[in-house]
């Protein structure tokens, strides 16, 4: 599995959180431990959620 970049507001070590019994198994966000920011859609795979914790606009601007 791909490792999480830290949070890029705070620089705060990235969690990967399952929903669980509250928005349904197998729905997956990221959010940061230091200063709690999350993501604003769960999603369907650990991956797809960490793929897109990871992404960076400057990463699409170089």
């Amino acid at each position: 599995m791909t490792k999480l970049k830290p949070c890029p507001f705070c620089g705060g070590e990235a969690v990967l959180e399952d929903c669980g019994p509250y928005y349904g198994e197998g729905r997956f966000f990221v959010r940061c431990s230091k200063c709690d920011i999350v993501q604003e859609h769960l999603w369907a795979t650990k991956q797809t959620a960490i793929k897109a914790w990871n992404r960076r606009v400057k990463d699409e601007t170089d």
